[in-house]
């Protein structure tokens, strides 16, 4: 019996290619063999998955009773496991903890539900989504969030590691680092924002997406526009760029310069920029970052004042 561990704990472990078969859990109903002899750490991690009763104590410690059923420990850890995965409220990674899947959707139907879908609907179809093969090995979809009508839509590449297991964007220190930047440029209405991502579902390694991926999902990037209809788009990073303004530009070409996006008989401005996780690896990219933002809150005040 291998011992329990937390499910961002095994995030980390996929993440630097730990094989997390060595769980030994198998689909729910059945359990895994484990030796009549209890090793005590594994006792250690198990006791307290059991619900205290009255005759619960110290002596009556796996660990200190070497008659302790193996079948009782093996149940209590894959209630666990099968707690954990229920908590995330999505299926663990197909290929490593078998769990029941969302049912795919045929790619036509999904595409009709999509554009009637408002943004709660929205939500769920991203949570769902069997579009490209990410699905397999995500934790967890990361759909957009903020306010409903904002100033800005601020788009990026794919969820982080922290998106991933938050089921939010833009958190861990990119997302703060974006969020300081930000709030030190004093932009013009900053509060009001909606931040997204171009591709929903990070792959192992945050490996750029494909343009197979981008093309699968960024009808959903389309369907936010199109219901937010912000006053800006920020786009962090060349892939993000290269979806909204549907080029194949290289980045130095397309970042701190005014573009714009036709939307339903309007005119969308749409500013590119570094990634804020791309700063965190290469610091020199601060001051041109810096230098972006500042023309940015250039270019939005012209507008405001009907330059």
């Amino acid at each position: 019996m291998k011992p329990l561990i937390h499910p961002a704990q095994a995030a980390w472990l996929a993440e630097i290619g730990v094989d997390l078969h060595w769980l030994d859990v198998q689909a729910p109903g059945t359990h895994p063999t484990v030796s009549a002899a209890v090793p005590s750490d594994v006792a250690d991690v198990a006791a307290p998955l059991t619900t205290p009763g009255a005759g619960d104590s110290a002596s009556n410690r796996a660990d200190a009773r070497p008659d302790i059923q193996a079948g009782a420990l093996a149940q209590a850890a894959t209630d666990s496991l099968q707690t954990l995965t229920a908590d995330l409220k999505v299926p663990g990674r197909q290929s490593r903890v078998p769990s029941p899947e969302v049912a795919p959707v045929a790619a036509p139907a999904q595409d009709v539900a999509l554009h009637e879908a408002d943004l709660a609907q929205q939500a769920s179809l991203v949570t769902a989504c069997q579009r490209c093969p990410r699905h397999l090995q995500r934790l967890r979809a990361v759909p957009g969030a903020g306010a409903d009508k904002p100033h800005y839509l601020i788009v990026a590449e794919q969820p982080s590691l922290d998106d991933e297991i938050a089921g939010k964007p833009f958190q861990g220190d990119s997302g703060r680092l974006l969020a300081s930047m930000l709030a030190a440029v004093q932009l013009p209405d900053a509060q009001s924002v909606y931040q997204t991502y171009v591709v929903k579902c990070r792959a192992p390694g945050g490996a750029e997406p494909t343009p197979a991926e981008v093309a699968a999902c960024v009808p959903y990037l389309q369907r936010e526009i199109a219901l937010l209809q912000p006053r800006w788009i920020l786009t962090l990073g060349r892939v993000a760029a290269q979806a909204v303004l549907s080029t194949q530009a290289p980045l130095d070409t397309l970042r701190g310069k005014l573009h714009t996006l036709g939307l339903e008989g309007r005119t969308i401005p749409v500013w590119v920029m570094h990634q804020p996780a791309s700063l965190l690896v290469r610091s020199a990219l601060k001051a041109e970052a810096w230098h972006d933002l500042l023309a940015l809150r250039t270019a939005v005040n012209q507008q405001a004042a009907g330059v």
